[in-house]
């Protein structure tokens, strides 16, 4: 069960050069998971780039029947452990924070992350699955 990459979520925008490729991917991997960390992670993407409360919401609501829709399964996977894991990994591998918070939820659920970012490949352990296909 291959980890999506908050990269991924926003590719479910119509909009987005790589909508296509998040598509296929998730037709073609039945088993996604989509962490908490990445959705954090959009969320605050979001609020940086000015969306107000509202039209953050709004995004939120479309994001979860996005994945219902393409049977995507969201998990909890923030903890005390989890946290620590990411200092790790940010500090070990050079990775940005929500990079590194991600990666640390990929450890825990399988090891796999689907995403583009070759930042991830720093991490011997993670394995990457590209999103564009």
């Amino acid at each position: 069960m291959p980890v999506a990459d908050t990269e991924l979520l926003f590719a479910l925008n119509p909009r987005d050069p790589k909508h296509h490729h998040a598509l296929e991917r998730l037709k073609r991997m039945s088993n996604v998971v989509v962490p908490d960390t990445s959705t954090l992670e959009f969320q605050m993407v979001l609020r940086g780039r000015g969306r107000r409360a509202g039209q953050v919401r709004d995004a939120m609501l479309a994001l979860h029947e996005a994945l219902r829709r393409m049977n995507a399964r969201e998990e909890r996977t923030m903890s005390i452990a989890l946290l620590a894991l990411q200092c790790d990994l940010e500090e070990s591998h050079g990775l940005t924070y929500f990079d590194s918070l991600i990666a640390a939820s990929a450890l825990t659920l399988d090891g796999e992350i689907i995403s583009d970012d070759t930042a991830f490949d720093k991490i011997p352990s993670l394995r990457r699955i590209p999103l564009s296909i």
